[in-house]
């Protein structure tokens, strides 16, 4: 018999049974601890347990209830309060045994496990799968399930709900600049910067490596996701240290939906908020902000259907050429051209903002790119044989094409076709082409330059190291970026800033193009007029090959040049 309570005693599971009073008849030793009831006495010599324990207490009341219910429980898991504090849990199997008359309960047996541990290994597993292990927010799948479940409340209850999508900017540069430690620790900076906006009814996630999402209950309307965002962005540009490293701030734009009711699908309402946050990265906007609109996804499907048609098109047809004049505003004297890509497809125009980024993803920029310098070329050496024109021919270029390493060998081949003066064509680049491979560009540039080519860098005063770059760079010409004219009348930050760049490039012997000039007060308020060239509007809209001829003949035919104020209104711009 005591082999037999050995055994009884060694069992890894606890054994007990007890009377309908709870009184506990038998037990192992592996039920006493899971009890509490580890005491080093015989077990008769125990007193009532449930004077002893709480949770013998309170889990043979539970067995009892449940077994009363179901007639027999099977892997049944709960909760087990223990004395100690640390709760646990575990899987029970239990039944009732009844008196030799099956009319009345004897007693109540029941097996217990510890699955503590499996059940902190689930937890464990489970939050894995559902919370980002970097910042420790929900991750896109947890956050689809909630969304799931906002969006079903949306149509049931008059609440309504917003969904913001936030991307973070130079993200991949930081990680290259400061290391991918660093951008990790940025992230758990804007995580812990989003919690503090929101509202314990919100909800916060990372959905992507720069993605994150935020989820609003009854946000008080479009004035108070205004409000929200505002406080984000105003504690996302507050300066902080990491790894003392001071950033002073960290750039977002932020994608709007709201309300959601129109939703039935929770990936289509996170694929609109990202549309519109992709909308607000290219928009001059203090908020960075885009709230989301049909129109705005009428506008992404055109985008992807000619983002098919380019992949697909080995032709030209439906590209040309419209030349912009640029003048001397001092005496309104054409002094150049700015040539301009334009297309047409399915006979309506497409903007250049629109087919240009397509180009470059599909690679399609190549093609087209020598296309428009070359027919570029042939018109501008056309004008100079007809006319004996004086005039300079800007041409833009992309950062793909310059950085191709067959490119200023494609550029020799094309001014031997059409016999152009190379002299007269300036090449315009923007800072960032020289961000991909510094080395090759200016390899190419040098070889351009040797062959008579002149370059321009464009948006002047936009970028974060113009300045830097002029030491560097072989130009001979700076285009000042149209933002600081477009609000020149209203803002006098913009015209100090206007009048020291000007002066920077005027010192350094630049030739420069102020660009986006369309209203006489703006051109009232440009200094060192004399030194200036103006693109923009208020002189010439872009014009077509037959208009730009035109004007060409009025200008040299006579043999004098003939002055923009002569003309009593602009020529007709291209369509």
């Amino acid at each position: 018999m005591i082999e037999y309570q050995e055994i009884f005693d060694n069992f890894s599971e606890g054994f007990g049974c007890w009377t309908p009073e709870q009184r506990l008849l038998q037990a192992n030793d592996a039920f006493l601890r899971l009890m509490g009831l580890g005491i080093k006495k015989p077990f008769s010599e125990l007193p009532e347990a449930n004077a002893l324990s709480h949770a013998f207490s309170e889990i043979s009341g539970v067995i009892m209830k449940q077994v009363e219910i179901q007639g027999a429980i099977k892997n049944f898991e709960f909760r087990l309060p223990h004395e100690a504090g640390a709760s646990r849990w575990v899987r029970v199997n239990a039944w009732r045994v009844l008196d030799t008359d099956n009319s009345s309960t004897r007693c109540y047996a029941a097996y217990l496990a510890d699955v503590t541990n499996l059940k902190l290994k689930e937890a464990e597993l489970s939050h894995l799968a559902f919370y980002d292990a970097l910042t420790g927010l929900p991750n896109r799948s947890l956050f689809i399930n909630k969304l799931a479940a906002a969006l079903q409340a949306a149509k049931r209850y008059p609440e309504q709900y917003a969904l913001i999508s936030i991307d973070l900017d130079d993200l991949s540069n930081i990680n290259q600049h400061y290391g991918r430690d660093f951008g990790d620790m940025l992230l758990r900076h804007v995580a812990t910067t989003l919690l503090a906006c929101c509202r314990e009814t919100d909800a916060v996630a990372r959905i992507g490596s720069d993605d994150f999402a935020m989820l609003l209950r009854d946000p008080e309307g479009g004035s108070g996701l205004v409000k929200i965002i505002k406080r984000i962005r105003s504690k996302l540009e507050t300066p902080f240290v990491i790894w003392e490293q001071q950033l002073d701030s960290v750039s977002a734009h932020f994608g709007v939906i709201f309300p959601l009711n129109d939703y039935d699908s929770q990936e289509s309402a996170l694929r609109d908020a990202g549309l519109a946050a992709g909308r607000a990265r290219t928009t001059r906007n203090n908020l960075a902000c885009k709230f989301f609109s049909k129109r705005m996804m009428e506008k992404a499907r055109k985008t992807l259907s000619l983002t098919v048609v380019l992949r697909k098109k080995h032709d030209l047809k439906g590209f040309h050429v419209v030349y912009q004049p640029i003048v001397r505003p001092a005496n309104g004297d054409l002094h150049s051209f700015e040539a301009l890509a334009r297309w047409a497809h399915e006979g309506r125009s497409v903007s250049p903002s629109t087919f240009i980024p397509i180009a470059e993803e599909t690679g399609f920029i190549k093609s087209l790119g020598e296309f428009i310098i070359e027919a570029t070329c042939r018109q501008l050496h056309c004008w100079q044989d007809e006319y004996n024109a004086a005039i300079n021919m800007h041409v833009n270029v992309s950062p793909s094409q310059l950085a191709t390493s067959d490119f200023p060998d494609s550029i020799n081949d094309i001014l031997h076709r059409t016999g152009v003066d190379s002299s007269r064509l300036f090449f315009e680049v923007t800072e960032s082409i020289f961000l991909r491979d510094f080395a090759k560009v200016l390899h190419n540039v040098n070889l351009l330059r040797q062959l008579g080519i002149h370059f321009c860098l464009d948006d002047f005063g936009t970028g974060y190291s113009s300045l830097s770059y002029l030491k560097l760079l072989p130009i001979e010409c700076l285009k000042i970026d149209r933002s600081f004219v477009s609000d020149l009348e209203k803002d006098t930050t913009s015209r100090v800033l206007l009048r020291h760049i000007v002066a920077l490039g005027i010192d350094l012997g630049y030739s420069l193009v102020v660009e986006g000039v369309e209203r006489q007060t703006q051109l009232s308020l440009l200094n060192e007029v004399d030194h200036l060239l103006v693109q923009g509007f208020y002189f010439y809209k872009p014009l077509s090959t037959y208009v730009a001829d035109a004007l060409l003949e009025e200008t040299y035919k006579s043999g004098t040049l003939k002055r923009i104020s002569d003309t009593k209104a602009p020529l007709k711009p291209a369509s």
